[in-house]
């Protein structure tokens, strides 16, 4: 009995001290992200040789469903990839969008408790978006895609030894480019013409996160 105590008041302290992230921690997320985003569209189309372009600037919103899972390499830092489907929304409100986002995802824990944690993460990846559109009885299919990058601040709560939630602020950007389009199913010759979709913006958060 007192050895078995004595194992006891050694060993609370080093439970009591564990830390949300450490070497060989394996950490899932799964959550909502909801954003506001300044968009910037540029079409240049060739007549005769001759460039013609045209610009729009407008604004979006994205609703996407992050998929997170990271690895602990030391105490402070965790490596993952990420992997959010959602849509995309434009001011028209009337078109039918995808939008898909993945990559890679480095993780700083600047505190690094028991039950809290304040992380910094990074994310660099590619991002795919479908626009479906409908108009004067022409059915149009864009493709488009290219680089993401971003940048978050959140904060994780652990109620227990491996589940807790997490809340991020997000910075988001994207480079898009028209790879493919189609009208009433038939692809269109894209030599004499380019789309590019430029957006920046920031977006919240949050996830049920686990930890083992």
């Amino acid at each position: 009995m007192t050895r078995a105590l004595a194992t006891a008041l050694i060993m609370f302290p080093l439970v009591a001290l564990a830390q949300v992230n450490d070497k060989g921690t394996f950490h899932f997320a799964l959550g909502v992200s909801a954003g506001g985003h300044g968009t910037q569209y540029l079409q240049k189309v060739r007549v005769a040789g001759i460039p013609f372009e045209v610009e729009d600037q407008d604004g979006a919103a994205t609703v996407l469903f992050p998929i997170d899972v990271q690895y602990g390499i030391a105490k402070p830092v965790s490596l993952g990839l990420f992997v959010e489907p959602g849509s995309y929304l434009d001011s028209s409100a009337t078109r039918s969008n995808s939008l898909v986002i993945f990559g890679f995802q480095p993780r700083a824990y600047i505190i690094n408790r028991d039950r809290f944690t304040w992380m910094g993460s990074l994310q660099i990846g590619s991002a795919g978006l479908t626009i479906e559109d409908s108009e004067l009885g022409i059915s149009q299919v864009a493709k488009y895609g290219g680089p993401f990058f971003g940048l978050s601040s959140g904060v994780g709560f652990h109620f227990g030894e491996h589940i807790g939630l997490q809340l991020h602020l997000r910075y988001m950007s994207t480079a898009f480019k028209l790879n493919d389009l189609e009208q009433n199913g038939a692809s269109q010759d894209l030599t004499n013409f380019e789309a590019t979709l430029n957006t920046t913006g920031f977006a919240l958060q949050a996830s049920l996160a686990a930890k083992f």
